[in-house]
């Protein structure tokens, strides 16, 4: 029997709640996000990372930096904890076997929501008439931003390798132009973008401004479709992801004396819920058509 000056033995139960805390940690790499899908406060999301670190007598992330990362020990645990998630879902799916039901909110970028996802989603939902999926497309960062809150999952684009959720394609991010356009040699560079804040629109202006090319913006639009307008009509030099862009328009690069952009990664970014089977079912559907596309 352990004297009062002896600590207390150490749990070798799991919880996995807490271990569910623990992953959608990895997965969304912030804590305020975090707390968002769980649709718990940040401070109680804190306290079950600590309670679950003490269980184990390890550190599992590191804190302070600006994008949470796992240690070295919660790398370790990380497939092990999924594996423990799964099971105890599939345990919970096998004693309620009936048909599945509920919604999904999905957001996504343009191109996804526009070209690839309707006639996946139509196919899905002849599969599961009794789930219902909400599609909406916007921008990446805002969107990652509700997931859990106003989106239960997110295709996004972000730099390669950002982690901000599982990476579906890459591609080049190009300046273009209207075929036989000289706008690309006008001085400020004339820039068909998104609204402050994208992605697409930072890169473009940074790399300008590292490279001493004036700019000013002639056309701000939230779809692609309104900057390719802009761009064929020849107003403004605009940039794409390559993988994507119209074959209307003409690629310019360093030959047109445009500085380099970095590549991209489109991803699919999911807030994971105890008990959201509708949810579940979208994004293994989604990952295996989507990969499969990528083949």
């Amino acid at each position: 029997m352990p004297t009062p000056n002896t600590p207390a033995p150490r749990s070798h139960t799991a919880d996995i709640d807490l271990l569910r805390v623990f992953d959608t940690l990895v997965r969304i790499g912030s804590f305020t996000t975090a707390a968002k899908a769980l649709s718990r406060t940040q401070s109680a999301v804190s306290m079950q990372m600590r309670r679950l670190e003490e269980q184990l007598g390890v550190q599992l992330v590191e804190r302070g930096s600006r994008k949470l990362v796992p240690t070295a020990e919660g790398l370790q645990l990380l497939p092990l904890a999924r594996q423990m998630l799964r099971l105890n879902d599939q345990l919970f799916r096998d004693v309620d076997a009936q048909e599945v039901s509920g919604s999904v909110r999905l957001g996504s970028i343009e191109h996804y929501a526009t070209r690839v996802l309707p006639a996946l989603i139509a196919e899905f939902c002849r599969l599961h008439p009794r789930i219902h999926v909400e599609l909406q497309h916007g921008v990446s960062s805002l969107m990652h931003a509700e997931l859990g809150a106003r989106y239960d999952m997110v295709i996004g684009i972000g730099p390669v390798g950002s982690g901000e959720g599982l990476p579906l394609s890459k591609s080049r991010i190009v300046w273009a132009a209207a075929p036989g356009s000289s706008t690309h040699l006008q001085r400020p560079l004339p820039l068909a973008l998104n609204p402050e804040g994208a992605m697409l629109r930072d890169w473009a202006t940074h790399a300008l401004d590292r490279a001493g090319i004036p700019w000013r913006i002639a056309y701000t639009s939230t779809t692609v479709t309104g900057l390719e307008a802009a761009v064929r009509a020849g107003i403004a030099v605009g940039v794409f992801r390559e993988a994507t862009i119209s074959k209307r328009l003409r690629i310019l690069g360093a030959k047109e004396g445009l500085p380099a952009l970095p590549e991209s990664e489109a991803w699919l970014a999911t807030a994971p819920l105890p008990g959201r089977k509708a949810a579940e079912l979208l994004e293994a559907f989604l990952i295996h058509r989507l990969r499969k596309s990528q083949r």
